[in-house]
């Protein structure tokens, strides 16, 4: 049975593929429904800031 972590881990890792295919670094978040965090990955490059704005 799947978790809300296993499916933000998918989610991670897709958008983490298509951030690589376009060559931008990123923060990517992934909230629930009242917008709590699930799970967040910077990626090797990505400015400090945005882990704020990924969570805004």
């Amino acid at each position: 049975m799947s978790t809300h972590l296993d499916l933000a881990l998918e989610i991670i890792a897709a958008a983490r593929e298509k951030a690589e295919e376009i060559n931008v670094p990123m923060v990517i978040a992934v909230v629930d429904a009242g917008g709590n965090l699930v799970a967040q990955q910077r990626m090797d490059g990505a400015l400090l800031v945005s882990i704020d704005i990924s969570l805004n």
